[in-house]
């Protein structure tokens, strides 16, 4: 095969250059489809050898436009990585965006400049990188992630200059259509990583964004994804609920202490130990119950409360229970039913005490 897509002989050449075999593999793992040689020496530049094709431009305006009506983009700021000599940053303007791009190539960074674009040369490449002006609400990367020798750590470095909620459109070569089509000629040691579908989706979400669409386009040969970087989950509701589950059992354990009545958890297990822990209950517990003998006789972690055999209950001295147990909840209701019905029976459920 040809050693790459941007080198040409010159005719004096020819007696000594020659091409090189292509070795592919598959990961077993993943399933990702990747050249073993080195990366071209211009990987980090991104190289469009001809002007965009009026059609091609139609194209990317619309689609452009689209995205950004459809995430709400007006007005936000929108990073292109990898944008050679801005084509591409040219219509993301006519679409309505404010968009900057960063290029490794000084040659085509002031090739952008001189058109009015705004430009920074750079290569996300060290791995703390900050992109001037992140950052970014939105990004798009065309037919460049591909070329990249890491892509996992560069859509990582991508994301750390993103905002919490930005969204993106990441293209690469679509080569469930080379497979289809049996494409042998698409292969070229420019293109390191060849992504199908899946491989792409498992990609993006191993790097921190969210899958929202992808699709086959430009009469398949690309493949785009649109994504969102993941948020982290919110925690803020936990707090809240321990505070409402903490009131709950206050009052249940202030109204056994107001009738005078002794109390028990039943429960020993990581939930429940957890409880004990957070919820106020040190020193107005007197013991907790639970089946497992190697539990019995040790105490509480943290807490230092006593485990014993719920057969304590047969001494009389405990008049409330308190059952913690999760699913096993309903099973220990009914038997204190059944064998200890003078005790004051309550489940701790995940919003509070609940009388049983």
């Amino acid at each position: 095969m040809p050693k790459s897509a941007q080198f040409f002989p010159a005719p004096e050449e020819a007696e000594t250059e020659q091409g090189v075999d292509l070795r592919l593999f598959v990961c077993p793992y993943c399933g990702m489809m990747q050249l073993d040689g080195a990366p071209v020496p211009y990987y980090r530049e991104v190289i469009r050898a001809t002007r965009v094709s009026p059609e091609m431009r139609a194209f990317r305006v619309q689609q452009f436009r689209d995205w950004i009506a459809r995430y709400h983009l007006e007005g936000k700021r929108i990073i292109e990585i990898g944008c050679g000599g801005g084509e591409f940053l040219s219509m993301m303007e006519e679409a309505g965006a404010d968009v900057q791009g960063i290029e490794y190539s000084e040659t085509l960074v002031r090739q952008a400049a001189a058109e009015g674009l705004r430009v920074h040369q750079q290569f996300l490449e060290e791995g703390a990188e900050e992109i001037p002006g992140a950052p970014y609400d939105a990004f798009y990367i065309l037919s460049f992630l591909e070329h990249n020798p890491d892509p996992c750590a560069y859509l990582r470095r991508i994301a750390r200059n993103l905002t919490d909620d930005a969204v993106g459109i990441v293209e690469v070569p679509d080569v469930d259509m080379v497979l289809r089509e049996h494409l042998y000629s698409e292969f070229i040691q420019d293109h390191l990583l060849y992504f199908t579908e899946d491989t792409l989706r498992r990609t993006l979400e191993h790097c921190g964004f969210e899958v929202l669409a992808c699709s086959s386009i430009w009469h398949g040969y690309v493949l785009s994804a649109e994504v969102r970087k993941r948020r982290a989950p919110d925690v803020s509701g936990f707090l809240a609920q321990q505070d409402r589950v903490t009131k709950s059992v206050d009052a249940f354990l202030s109204e056994m202490e107001g009738r005078g009545l002794r109390t028990a958890v039943w429960g020993a297990g990581h939930a429940a130990l957890a409880d004990l822990s957070l919820l106020g209950m040190v020193g107005r517990i007197d013991v907790v119950l639970d089946s497992a003998d190697f539990k019995q006789n040790k105490l509480t972690p943290a807490t230092h409360i006593p485990i014993v055999a719920p057969s304590v209950l047969r001494e009389g001295k405990i008049g409330a229970v308190l059952v913690m147990a999760g699913s096993y909840s309903s099973e220990i209701v009914r038997l204190l039913e059944e064998q200890y019905p003078h005790v004051v029976r309550a489940v701790l459920e995940h919003d509070g005490v609940r009388r049983a």
